[in-house]
């Protein structure tokens, strides 16, 4: 087996030979190309071809020889001492129990083979353990995204629910929730994890659908959010909290029932400013028996219910400062003043919060649901002109002390004629109410899509100083803000009126 194995002296030898092929071949290949023609013989030739070939071959056998005496003096002479030496030291270690002069050595190895070992495997695991957090962190981002994106906005003619949120450079994943049960009942939640990165998005994910599915077919709200959080006991493998706060909405009845699970109070806005009182409950995911309790109040009309998580109260700006209940307040009821709907009291927050922080990045995330509930009255009206007086009753009774109650009434007039008469609409709905110090009409009609606010084309129904009307260009005049939408197939079109006096 060892005759086999190629040394080095071996391929040394085999180099040599092959020039030495090589340099025959060549010396004959130049021999018969110097051959003169017709002759098969030329000592000429020969002696030419000879002095070029034999020197080089002379080089290269000296080449061999001093190759083949550096390999056995400098390199196997020296290692075969050496693994003499080494033999002989083991034999007396093992002979004297005592290691001999070449213990130190060989402990000295061996502890650095070991280290190198123990380093190449951390050094392999520290890499696949990167790669797999790098991985996890963009599914997790992808998780928490997710959360709220599908949740839709609830926009009724009499009430509202939206939601929003703000990400912290952490993977936190708060989230909002918010869908009907039945027609118009209205169920929605904030919820905070206590945990962070793949982990968390992955538990708020679970909590999102269980809660869902657990609303859905119980009986009351106690009960879906005591079947969450057995789900979330039975597994549970990283120990994560919900701290949350879930409610249900009755327009109907104006009847609101909620339960709390360690989430900070809501706020409420309306004619004061006021936390709502709730009992405090116990996170979920944790105890068998959380201690929650499902209250209930009459949520009467003309406020809004404010439900958030930590990243509301806790976000810092550059200087360190909190930003405080005091500011979520002000934010809160800045919304409800401007307020087109509980769309613009989460944007409200969330504006106040980002300026508020500035380039300072958020502790938490801020999760955060807006239950909007204006007062006023709701009416639906033929399309009929003589429709126009119990119009003229409703706004004039709204406004008689307010000088400004005719006008306003010339507007709507306006606005209503052009409906009956060239909208097409089958029926109309009058909602009028009192936002901050404003006077809101809004009218929602079934008729051709059109917004009045935009380039009129030739034939639209707001025609500038049509015949018998004032046309739009006076109506802006008169109100403070005009807005449009669409909702179901129906043009919803709001004025907003500055007032001095309202009853």
């Amino acid at each position: 087996m060892n005759a086999k194995k190629l040394t080095l002296p071996k391929l040394l030898t085999l180099v040599f030979v092959g020039f030495l092929v090589v340099g025959v071949i060549y010396g004959a290949i130049r021999y018969l190309i110097l051959l003169p023609d017709g002759s098969d013989y030329d000592l000429g030739a020969l002696s030419r071809v000879l002095w070029e070939v034999i020197p080089a071959l002379l080089v290269l056998l000296v080449m061999y020889g001093v190759a083949l005496t550096l390999y056995y003096n400098r390199i196997k002479t020296p290692i075969r001492t050496v693994a003499r030496s080494i033999e002989q030291a083991s034999k007396e270690r093992t002979k004297t129990g005592l290691g001999g002069e070449w213990a130190p050595v060989d402990n000295a190895v061996e502890t650095l083979n070991a280290s190198v070992e123990q380093y190449v495997k951390e050094r392999e695991g520290a890499i696949a353990l990167a790669s797999r957090r790098k991985t996890e962190e963009a599914i997790a981002r992808d998780m928490e995204n997710a959360l709220c994106n599908a949740v839709i906005p609830c926009r009724e003619l009499d009430f509202s629910g939206a939601g929003g949120t703000e990400r912290s450079s952490s993977i936190c994943s708060d989230y909002f929730d918010g869908f009907y049960l039945g027609r118009r009942t209205l169920c929605f939640m904030t919820a905070d994890v206590w945990g962070s990165g793949f982990a968390a998005a992955r538990f708020a994910a679970r909590a999102k659908e269980l809660f869902r599915e657990a609303a859905h077919t119980s009986d009351t709200l106690g009960e879906a959010v005591m079947r969450l959080n057995q789900a979330l006991l039975e597994n549970n493998p990283d120990r994560l909290m919900l701290s949350a706060f879930f409610a249900v909405f009755l327009p109907g009845t104006g009847e609101l029932r909620y339960v709390n699970a360690g989430a900070h109070p809501p706020v409420m806005v309306g004619k004061e400013r006021a936390f709502l009182r709730v009992q405090p409950g116990c996170p979920l995911g944790i105890y068998e028996e959380p201690g929650l309790t499902e209250e209930y109040l009459i949520f009467k009309p003309g406020r809004a219910l404010v439900t958030y998580t930590n990243g509301a109260v806790e976000a810092k700006n550059a200087a360190g400062e909190a930003f405080g209940y005091d500011r979520l307040f002000d934010a809160v009821k800045e919304g409800w003043d401007r307020s087109l709907g509980a769309e613009r009291i989460v944007a409200s927050v969330q504006e106040a919060v980002r300026a508020f922080a500035g380039s300072t990045p958020l502790p938490d995330d801020l999760a955060v649901y807006a239950l909007y509930y204006p007062s006023g009255i709701q009416t639906e009206l033929s399309p009929k002109t003589s429709e126009l007086e119990r119009l003229r009753d409703t706004i004039l009774d709204w406004l008689k002390d307010d000088p400004r109650k005719n006008k306003i009434f010339l507007a709507c007039e306006e606005i209503f004629t052009n409906i009956v008469n060239h909208s097409g609409a089958t029926s109309i709905h009058l909602n009028c109410q009192v936002e901050g110090n404003s006077f809101v009409v809004r009218f929602t009609d079934d008729g051709e899509p059109f917004n009045p606010l935009q380039v009129r084309p030739e034939g639209g129904y707001y025609n500038n100083y049509a015949e018998g009307g004032m046309g739009m260009a006076i109506i802006r005049q008169i109100a403070g803000e005009i807005f449009y939408r669409t909702q179901e197939n129906r043009n919803v079109l709001t004025i907003r009126f500055p007032v001095i006096r309202v009853n």
